[in-house]
């Protein structure tokens, strides 16, 4: 499979990238860096509010993925299985910086009685206009509402895919959505369609960014490993 060929079609299945980065072709492994850039960045910023964090939590999920390639089992589910890499990486970090405190992934989402605190912040808002407006009421949301809300509204994920991600109970994913929303106090779908304004957004100099990190970062693993994955 030739690197030009691919290059010319951006349907290309992820299986079929796989298989091309796996007889060594490295730099195929953009295709994949691009078409994920913005997914595992909404899965980040859904545990973080540090969008310097998120870039550096996404370069170094999406290395780990490579290291890991030949495992991958597929053809489907590999979405599924980036966004667990993510997801995990995401809170290890957490863990090592003592932001939070939990022996299992559903000890992280345990209600607790610090949410009336974070709901007090939010105010009716007759208009909101803008995307940092929106995110920035995303943002104060915690955390276990705030994965969640991002999967389902942003991301458009089903109940049954966000619960399997994040390991949860159906019902779960379905009382923390509806909380989220009665938090936020806004119609944030219906703004988004109206406005046509996408949030989280990750192109431009940030998509750049973590892509020529993670190819840089492959190339030198694969020196060091002979060409071995």
């Amino acid at each position: 499979m030739h690197t030009d060929k691919m290059k010319t079609d951006h349907q290309m299945k992820d299986i079929d990238i796989i298989r091309s980065v796996l007889e060594g072709n490295l730099d195929d492994y953009e295709f994949v860096i691009r078409r994920y850039n913005r997914f595992m960045y909404r899965i980040v910023r859904g545990l973080t509010r540090d969008h310097d964090e998120a870039l550096d939590i996404v370069q170094e999920a999406h290395i780990q993925a490579f290291k890991k390639l030949s495992s991958f089992i597929g053809p489907e589910g590999f979405s599924t299985w980036l966004a667990s890499i993510t997801r995990n990486i995401a809170l290890m970090r957490l863990r090592k910086s003592r932001r939070i405190d939990y022996t299992s992934e559903e000890n992280m989402f345990e209600d607790s009685n610090d949410d009336s605190k974070q709901v007090s912040q939010f105010d009716e808002i007759d208009q909101l206009q803008t995307r940092a407006s929106l995110e920035g009421l995303i943002n104060l949301l915690p955390s276990k509402y705030r994965l969640v809300f991002i999967l389902r509204a942003i991301e458009c994920m089903s109940i049954s895919q966000t619960a399997s991600l994040l390991e949860l109970d159906k019902n779960l994913v379905k009382t923390r959505y509806h909380r989220a929303k009665s938090m936020l106090k806004v119609n944030v779908a219906k703004l988004l369609e109206q406005q046509n304004i996408t949030l989280y957004e990750f192109a431009g100099e940030n998509c750049d960014k973590v892509t020529h990190g993670v190819l840089k970062a492959i190339k030198q693993l694969n020196k060091h490993t002979g060409g071995s994955i």
